[in-house]
């Protein structure tokens, strides 16, 4: 029977493997957050009267800062999180932190969708 060895990595291999698929992170999100704010712009501007902006350019500008450096907080605890539990057991560690970042990317790509699912929604309730 073929057995798995175990990999122990270093502290700054944990980082490292971390920081590296932060590009992969944020990339997607930029990528879904564009897409997720042209299909909010597009229903809105559908639905709200010419001249009236469906979110004032400042807020949208504000909000979307916000979200990326909380999405950034959120995904630096991955790490941080890998690390503080990795006494017990650095195996289980390394497993719950590439499940860790797996979900939260998932949660993330998913939560980055919300302003064309609100416009969505407001468009097929905004209808006459």
């Amino acid at each position: 029977m073929h057995e798995e060895k175990e990999v122990v990595l270093s502290s700054l291999q944990i980082v490292c493997w971390w920081e590296w698929r932060r590009l992969l992170y944020n990339f997607l999100l930029l990528v879904i957050g564009i897409a997720s704010m042209i299909g909010f712009e597009f229903l809105m501007g559908n639905v709200i009267p010419p001249g009236e902006d469906a979110e004032e350019p400042i807020n949208l500008f504000l909000g979307v800062t916000a979200y990326g450096i909380m999405a950034n907080v959120c995904y630096t605890m991955g790490w941080i999180v890998e690390l503080a539990t990795r006494n017990a057991s650095p195996t289980l560690a390394r497993k719950r932190g590439e499940k860790m970042f797996r979900a939260g990317l998932i949660f993330s790509c998913i939560l980055t969708t919300a302003p064309f699912w609100y416009a969505c929604i407001f468009y097929l309730t905004s209808r006459h």
